[in-house]
């Protein structure tokens, strides 16, 4: 497609559907371990605005609801071995086009599990660079930005607080992208400019 482009994107709900199927995969098996979903939907709800822990959230409700058959890494290991099947195919292709070299993960979370879900989705041949944050993705975005200045940076994500952090003065080559329901159009539109700029 284009040369002249860095591509930054965000994992969860942009390049994989967390919300709508990896967490519908967690639950799932949790209820096939003893544990209910609204038990594990409830304890969600208290502990995702933390750096959330797949690990940790399976291993407190395992200890909670007393199941003593399943390990924690056997219903970690059967949540995750799903993840190839639920990523963004459309945005994938995109990615293709654009091309590795050219192209950057940056999520925000937990280390340990934000990893193991980028490598089991089988995503990680396709970038470059992959970041994982626990707080603000600005500095890595200022440090691309700085690396790549002679060419045009585009930032794509889900939240507009990861994008409302960056100082646009601070970013002259940066184009922001907040990735809704036509996520996918607003980037083609983007990438097509630069083609046809060239």
């Amino acid at each position: 497609l284009n040369n002249n482009m860095k591509l930054i994107i965000d994992f969860d709900d942009v390049l994989f559907h967390n919300t709508n199927h990896f967490k519908e995969r967690m639950y799932l098996c949790l209820e096939n371990a003893g544990v209910s979903r609204q038990t594990a939907e409830e304890y969600y709800k208290e502990v995702r605005e933390k750096e959330f822990s797949l690990k940790n959230f399976i291993a407190t409700l395992i200890f909670r609801q007393k199941i003593e058959k399943f390990e924690t890494e056997n219903i970690y290991q059967e949540i995750m071995q799903e993840s190839r099947h639920f990523i963004n195919v459309e945005l994938i292709d995109l990615v293709k086009k654009i091309g590795k070299e050219n192209c950057y993960i940056i999520t925000n979370g937990e280390y340990e599990f934000n990893k193991d879900k980028v490598f089991t989705s089988g995503l990680s041949a396709l970038f470059t660079g992959i970041f994982i944050v626990p707080g603000s993705k600005k500095e890595i975005i200022y440090d691309l930005c700085g690396k790549h200045k002679d060419e045009q940076v585009i930032f794509v994500d889900d939240k507009p607080k990861f994008i409302d952090d960056i100082d646009p003065n601070l970013c002259p080559n940066l184009k922001t992208i907040l990735y809704d329901e036509k996520g996918i159009e607003k980037l083609i539109i983007e990438t097509n400019k630069l083609h046809e700029a060239k």
